[in-house]
């Protein structure tokens, strides 16, 4: 499958990626990120996934466990809103090209800084924390679901043989046939808008190795000279999220009634790309403790 958002490594190796420098007069987030348009393209995303979650569990309705059902929708929409969180806000608080230059002098307002810089490395964790457990769900409903999709694909197939579901055939139209097809459009233009975004966003991001260069060239702790590797996982954290939720979930639409093959096949790849964002975040976890300690109240020093 091919994947609707893919940040290019050459791009992102340049400083300022042709974009402006966040405004750091408050070393708050650029107000690109926050602006009330933006607010609203949040909201619209997370109600566009809503509609291709609902007709997803009527997909499986009476064919796998409600439960199952449940915990797959309850993480996916958590997982896309973490995602959003974490591209449009939580990166552009803290990779502003207003922080990269290391100060020969440690002063109160290198202090505040400071304690900005380590504010938003602990929202990242935080935000990391988040996702992990909802991966971890999210692979486990899947694989139940797949499991219940085996175990009734005979069942189901001596249904239709039989004619006991002729009143869902006579009127020549499947659960996908019947949705308000403009709805369903609405829905993925929404969802393509916010993967979009997220890229825009990333884009006109300082990369970690740049932004903390002075950093891992200092006496920190060895592990700091890893933090290239944050910009690596963020761009596969970012195609994983692009494959979720820009092909795997609209590819749905594209399948027949009770065609269990290619739903075992969008299973397995939701599974896989759980699996990946699970494999990045463990990357991530020892050079961004790193980081958080290195930038903690008493560890600098003139």
């Amino acid at each position: 499958m091919s994947q609707k958002i893919r940040p290019e490594t050459a791009q992102r190796g340049e400083s300022g990626k042709g974009g402006e420098p966040y405004n750091n007069a408050s070393l708050h987030t650029s107000t690109r990120t926050n602006s009330p348009g933006n607010d609203q393209s949040r909201f619209a995303g997370a109600a566009g996934l809503s509609v291709v979650l609902g007709q997803l569990v009527g997909y499986f309705s009476g064919r796998a466990n409600v439960d199952d059902m449940d915990v797959l929708g309850f993480s996916l929409h958590h997982l896309f809103c973490r995602i959003d969180m974490l591209y449009r806000i939580t990166l552009p608080g803290i990779l502003d090209e207003a922080l990269l230059l290391e100060k020969q002098a440690y002063s109160p307002e290198d202090c505040i800084r400071d304690q900005h810089v380590w504010t938003q490395l602990r929202a990242i964790k935080h935000t990391l924390e988040r996702m992990e457990p909802l991966c971890h769900l999210l692979s486990d409903a899947t694989e139940s679901i797949l499991d219940a999709l085996d175990s009734t694909n005979g069942k189901s197939k001596a249904r239709r043989q039989a004619g006991e579901e002729s009143s869902l055939y006579n009127d020549g139209q499947g659960w996908l046939q019947a949705l308000n097809q403009e709805r369903w459009d609405m829905a993925l233009t929404a969802i393509t808008e916010s993967l979009g975004q997220w890229q825009e966003s990333y884009n006109h991001l300082t990369p970690f190795a740049t932004q903390f260069a002075h950093v891992s060239n200092s006496n920190a702790t060895a592990s700091i000279a890893n933090i290239a590797q944050f910009d690596a996982a963020l761009t596969v954290v970012l195609d994983s999220a692009g494959a979720i939720f820009g092909d795997i979930m609209p590819g749905f639409q594209a399948i027949a009634d009770e065609d269990d093959e290619a739903v075992a096949t969008l299973l397995f790849d939701l599974m896989q790309q759980s699996d990946q964002l699970l494999v990045q975040f463990d990357s991530i976890v020892e050079p961004l403790q790193s980081l958080i300690e290195h930038f903690a109240l008493g560890t600098q020093t003139n």
